[in-house]
């Protein structure tokens, strides 16, 4: 079952990549997109989006994802910080112009802190093509940290 985006994610269009999260239980879940030539980091040479967009497209899955607990849990959509990313790799040169993707986030460790790693995976059919460890970050107090770091 799809769930409605706006609800789960700060990020909007043009900046939000993914279309759909199809389905979420604790620390997982799976995101999907279909590329379009509307996508913000659309290249025309290479008809579809760069391999790295790839790291984005798994960031925004771990946020639908934890907007997805945050909502079951009775509370509100936090902010998140993608903070890097660990063994990033990418089998193709782009992600294809009218091709469906499906992204898997599975959380590895949480810390109290606000920090956590995700093991990630885009597959293009049932063949995975990209796969990385994210490391983000959500802080427990947002606007606390907002105010303290952005002021």
């Amino acid at each position: 079952m799809a769930h409605n985006l706006d609800e789960l994610i700060k990020h909007q269009p043009p900046m939000r990549l993914i279309d759909e999260l199809c389905w979420a239980e604790p620390g997982k879940g799976q995101c999907r997109l279909t590329v379009s030539s509307d996508n913000l980091f659309y290249s025309e040479s290479l008809q579809g989006l760069p391999a790295h967009v790839g790291i984005e497209l798994m960031a925004q899955s771990i946020a639908a994802v934890a907007g997805y607990q945050h909502k079951e849990a009775g509370g509100e959509i936090k902010l998140g910080f993608l903070l890097g990313s660990r063994k990033y790799q990418c089998d193709i040169a782009s992600f294809k112009l009218g091709e469906r993707y499906d992204v898997f986030v599975e959380e590895l460790h949480v810390e109290s802190s606000g920090l956590s790693v995700f093991e990630c995976a885009i597959r293009h059919g049932d063949k995975v093509i990209a796969q990385a460890r994210l490391n983000v970050y959500q802080p427990p107090d947002e606007n606390a940290f907002i105010e303290e770091n952005y002021g």
